[in-house]
């Protein structure tokens, strides 16, 4: 028998119902004269709808279906049968549906909470229009809006002196409560950093430099107009720091609150408000890329934190602005040589108010200061020394305004004037002393005498101070020479200086030994052990208590000094 071999054909890897693909070799049926005939492809068995055999089907090979049997069966010579039955298909997954009915229910519900959702928004915007017309309606708003009209007048009535002017354009606190800010803790989305309107903030920027300012110059006017300004013009480059800057600037002018003399009602309130808007950023001002803006913010955010009973917050924060100090040479001249000179003393300013703090601080709360004297390598500040203030008519930046001394004040009859910063500074160099050589764990080494020398020069560094103010300026005559604006900061000035004899002395209540030995002297009728200047003392202490009571009432800083000086004899 031949076979043609053109007759084979090989299918590779076609798809088998029953199983895999696989490859097969299909054959004709051989006949007698040496040809294959064709397979014959028959019907299937009835009952059966498998296409392929049981034998091709546990080998996983294709089956013709060629009946009676397939070519697989006929070339092995074995019975072809379709007795299996064939696999089921796998049923597809798909998703249930869901009655019309529930589907309807569903939707009714939504519109229905949508429409009370949308209800409540409409009721609480009609309460909010209700208030807001209140408010309009309020008195305090009325006056706010005769204030607005007859605010030019006013401002272009102001002089320009170096003593902060009484007068100053009044600020109700029916706007300040119209403010439209936004109460979320603010990040650096400029949408969140808000300010109360232009002509309010620059009406505060009015009075802070009227008054903190022009005895203690933390900021350049100039520069901080321009910051103002800046601020307003262009909304999509504000920044956290300048933002803090203004908000303490601000809670600073609503302190300034000699009992209405600047027309700021509320100041407290609006000065813990801004105060607090300025922590929300305070670590974008330490973290930030240090420039002197940042120690201006933190210089000021102490000033307004010693109104706190705890010490601590003051303590972190100067140590803090001492080392962005440092970080910027502030304390040294080879940092300012290469900077224009308002630049440079500006640079100088904010330093030295950092040292009045550092050594203030140090020497209440009896721990160390940041600042060494030796590592000082600027001049002071000389009385000389020009400042230009730029606010005129309007509150609009005017570069041509006659300079003014910083710091410097007058009598109400002009005869005399005191430099306030530079006696500031020179008594805060008494201060860091009174710790180094009376409180520090170095100076309880020293012997008895090596301490009474230190006490001796501590006392001759003191009333050479004191020599130094002018009669004028003194706590006894000061509130009849002093305007009542510029009198509080001279209360602060003797509160501590008051402090500074008192520590030297050790004369106050809460010396227990002292105490302790002068109930001995009363109950033996001895002699009272007094300090060496007990006279003078309770002169001093005599002349503060007028003083004080010369101040007007409402001024927090001057409250905040006599805190301190409580809180520092208790400790």
């Amino acid at each position: 028998m031949q076979i043609n071999s053109s007759n084979l054909r090989f299918d590779a890897y076609v798809d088998n119902p029953r199983g895999g693909a696989l490859l097969t070799l299909n054959q004709g049926v051989a006949r007698n004269d040496g040809h294959i005939n064709a397979p014959e492809k028959g019907p299937l068995p009835r009952g059966f709808s498998s296409k392929t055999c049981d034998k091709c089907y546990l080998r996983k090979i294709r089956c013709d279906r060629q009946r009676p049997r397939c070519s697989y069966c006929i070339t092995n010579g074995i019975e072809c049968t379709y007795a299996a039955p064939s696999r089921p298909s796998r049923p597809r997954n798909r998703p249930r549906k869901r009655p019309a009915a529930t589907n309807t229910i569903e939707t009714l519900s939504g519109i229905a909470n949508l429409h009370a959702f949308v209800e409540q928004l409409q009721a609480q915007v009609a309460d909010l229009t209700q208030r807001l017309e209140n408010t309009k309606d309020s008195p305090a708003a009325l006056r706010h809006q005769e204030q607005l009209q007859t605010l030019a007048p006013s401002v272009a009535a102001q002089s320009k002196k170096s003593t902060p002017s009484p007068a100053a354009p009044p600020i109700s606190a029916g706007m300040s409560a119209l403010y439209r800010m936004d109460t979320r803790v603010p990040g650096s989305d400029a949408a969140t950093m808000d300010l109360p309107p232009y002509r309010e903030v620059m009406l505060a920027i009015r009075v802070f430099l009227d008054s903190f300012n022009a005895v203690m110059p933390l900021f350049e006017p100039k520069n901080l107009v321009k910051l103002v300004n800046d601020w307003y013009a262009a909304p999509q480059q504000r920044d956290p720091v300048s933002w803090a800057a203004i908000n303490v600037v601000l809670a600073l002018a609503y302190k300034q609150n000699l009992a209405g003399s600047y027309g700021l009602t509320g100041g407290e309130d609006l000065a813990f408000f801004h105060l607090s808007r300025a922590q929300s950023v305070i670590s974008a001002v330490i973290l930030g890329d240090t420039v002197l803006l940042n120690v201006q913010v933190l210089l000021a955010m102490i000033i307004l934190l010693q109104a706190s009973k705890d010490l601590k917050p003051s303590l972190i924060l100067i140590a803090t602005a001492m080392r962005l100090a440092h970080e910027l040479g502030l304390h040294s001249r080879a940092s300012t040589s290469n900077l224009d000179p308002v630049t440079a003393r500006q640079h100088s300013y904010v330093f030295f108010i950092a040292y009045i703090l550092d050594k203030d601080l140090s020497m209440r709360a009896r721990q160390p200061s940041i600042q060494h004297d030796d590592d000082i390598d600027i001049d002071m500040p000389t009385p000389a020394a020009s400042h230009d203030n730029p606010l005129t008519d309007g509150g609009q930046a005017d570069h041509d305004a006659l300079d003014i001394i910083p710091g410097v004040v007058t009598t109400l009859t002009g005869d005399a004037s005191v430099n306030y910063f530079l006696a500031r500074i020179r008594l805060a160099s008494i201060q860091g002393g009174i710790y180094d050589y009376l409180y520090s764990a170095r100076s309880q080494s020293r012997s008895t005498a090596e301490r009474a020398v230190a006490h001796e020069s501590l006392v001759q560094a003191l009333e050479q101070w004191q020599l130094s103010i002018p009669p004028e300026f003194a706590a006894a005559l000061a509130p009849q020479s002093l305007s009542p604006t510029v009198l509080p900061f001279f209360c602060i000035l003797h509160a501590t200086s008051f402090a500074c004899v008192t520590m030297i002395n050790q004369a106050h209540a809460w010396d227990e030994q002292w105490v302790k030995s002068l109930r001995k002297a009363c109950k033996e009728s001895g002699r009272l052990p007094l300090p060496s200047r007990w006279e003078s003392l309770v002169q001093d202490a005599c002349d503060f208590l007028n003083l004080f009571e010369a101040v007007p009432r409402g001024y927090g800083l001057v409250c905040f000094e006599l805190g301190n000086l409580s809180r520092a004899e208790i400790g």
